[in-house]
């Protein structure tokens, strides 16, 4: 054979390899790395698709930051020829790195797209920054502390005693109808110290009376504004007493007031992993919607002016639909008017109103508070008894559900949170005969909701009371359908591990199955299933991490 059919062949063979070696390793994860020994992970990236026109595929890829290397790499793939279109870098700004000047510790990663002919240009942001913070940490609305404050104050009074007595038996003190306002720099206290005093009487028996004595105290709380949320308690830290005489009793009560003041906010913080757990609710989604209220009145009075026309949404209920929440109310006006004998008058108006709110992200079960705002009332008086009135008003809608996670500590605001000391379910079964109204041939259904719960938190224990109430409907024996309600108690207990007394108690209540079984005409047995979750809490404080999203 001739030589250069021996070398032609051996050319072929080392090309060969040489392509099938360069497939091999560009198809495979090569360890690199990033200087001083550290390991770059690189992911197999899988380019296969079984529609070329999907959009692209994205890998996002972690790197050891021990010394101020990249952190992370997004990278967006295009599975149509399996080639990287963009790749972005954040960095740990221990070190100078390109692009960090402007704002090294909060960054923007965008990736881009190619645009296909037909479809619109895509992007995605991810915020990322150095605790971890995504577009995904919650929203949860929660009480945020602004102030607080304690005093101690002690009330001297004399009584006078119904009948003499020999010694004083026991007085007992508390604190009652406790009432608060919040005004700039102050939060005023007002209240009643009820007393209790038990003596011996010279005919040897044990007396009682009564003494109620009002009391009025102020804080001061720096940062403190009217329309904050105030929280005081009040304990009586000892009662002392000296008997004048057998008819005249001198006391002196030392009481202790401490209020804590806070502004329920939206935050976007940074959850966490694992434990503690803090019961929060998150939002799920806020709207906003004007209503103008338009109503003509006509005045008990001829009127030669209007003087003012106050007005306040009252009595309002909602409904959570799906991405809706129905709004109904009453507003309640109040025209102060000058009739034509000079006299100032005063009519009250109401005005039920019903509206929705477009909230994505709501659904039934849902919590939801609206806060309504007055923003404008425009009136004319068309004669001198008919009123033309106008009131704008501004409903904000903010739908939460409560949700149990991990937030992490940081330097942001100090959050007052009820922090997960234990829960469990419990279930009961409550069985009763009742008697119907009128014959029954057919019962059609029954509609059973807790209307009442209660929970009491004794040793590792939570005590649940409460109420169903029942809708019975059902068919006679005349083929009409009535109706027929009943209420039933209950009462059981659930076991909780860590529970105390004083800590708070959160009832999730959950009809499980209602059946009936109609045992003659006039009676029937019917069956409630009933469980409940008792979830354990309590109050604590803690400094959260805040999270500002890019606008």
């Amino acid at each position: 054979m001739p030589v250069w059919v021996y070398a032609a062949t051996l050319v072929l063979v080392v090309v060969i390899c040489y392509f099938l070696l360069k497939k091999f390793f560009s198809n495979t994860a090569l360890p690199a790395t990033t200087g001083e020994g550290q390991e770059l992970k690189i992911q197999e990236i899988d380019y296969k698709t079984t529609n070329p026109e999907e959009e692209a595929e994205e890998i996002y890829t972690s790197f050891n930051p021990t010394d101020g290397e990249a952190e992370e790499i997004y990278t967006s793939f295009n599975p149509t020829d399996g080639e990287a279109e963009e790749i972005h870098t954040s960095f740990n700004p221990t070190d100078e790195k390109p692009g960090l000047e402007d704002n090294p510790e909060d960054l923007i990663k965008e990736i881009v797209f190619p645009q296909k002919e037909g479809k619109q240009k895509s992007q995605d942001y991810l915020y990322q920054n150095q605790k971890g913070g995504t577009k995904m940490d919650p929203e949860i609305k929660v009480p945020v502390l602004i102030g607080e404050g304690t005093i101690q104050k002690m009330v001297e009074s004399t009584v006078t005693l119904a009948s003499p007595a020999e010694k004083i038996r026991e007085i007992r003190a508390m604190v009652e109808n406790l009432r608060t306002d919040v005004i700039p720099g102050k939060v005023i206290i007002q209240g009643t110290l009820h007393k209790q005093i038990f003596y011996v009487g010279e005919d040897t028996v044990i007396h009682h009376q009564t003494e109620l004595i009002p009391i009025s105290y102020f804080l001061d709380i720096t940062g403190a504004a009217p329309g904050m949320d105030v929280t005081v308690t009040s304990a009586v830290e000892h009662v002392t007493y000296n008997l004048l005489n057998p008819t005249t009793l001198h006391q002196k009560v030392i009481q202790a007031f401490s209020a804590v003041v806070t502004q329920t906010q939206i935050l976007n913080v940074v959850a966490g992993i694992g434990t503690p757990l803090y019961y929060v609710p998150q939002v799920m989604g806020t709207g906003s919607q004007q209503l103008i209220a338009e109503t003509t009145v006509t005045l008990a009075n001829a009127a030669q002016k209007v003087d003012e026309i106050t007005a306040v949404v009252r009595d309002i209920t909602t409904d959570v639909i799906t991405d809706k929440v129905i709004i109904q109310g009453i507003l309640h006006k109040q025209i102060f008017y000058v009739g034509v004998d000079n006299v100032e008058y005063h009519q009250a108006e109401d005005v039920p109103f019903s509206l929705f709110v477009d909230v994505t992200g709501a659904g039934p079960g849902m919590n939801v508070q609206v806060h309504p705002t007055i923003e404008a009332i425009n009136y004319t008086l068309e004669n001198e008894t008919t009123l033309l009135q106008k009131v704008v008003i501004m409903f904000e809608v903010v739908v939460t559900q409560n949700v149990q996670i991990n937030l992490v500590e940081g330097t942001g605001p100090v959050v007052v949170v009820p922090e997960v000391a234990g829960e469990a379910t419990g279930q009961t079964l409550l069985q009763d005969i009742v008697t119907m109204e009128r014959p029954t041939q057919k019962i059609r259904n029954i509609d059973a909701s807790v209307t009442s719960i209660t929970g009491n938190v004794i040793a590792n224990k939570v005590i649940i009371q409460g109420t169903v109430h029942k809708q019975i409907f059902y068919i006679g024996t005349d083929n009409i359908e009535y109706e027929q309600s009943e209420d039933v108690d209950f009462s059981f207990f659930v076991d909780v591990t860590g529970a105390v007394p004083g800590m708070s108690v959160v009832l999730v209540p959950t009809i499980e199955s209602v059946i009936p079984e109609l045992l003659s005409e006039t009676q029937m047995l019917e069956k409630v299933v009933l469980q409940v979750l008792a979830k354990v809490t309590t109050t604590v404080r803690l400094a959260v991490t805040q999270v500002q999203l890019p606008v």
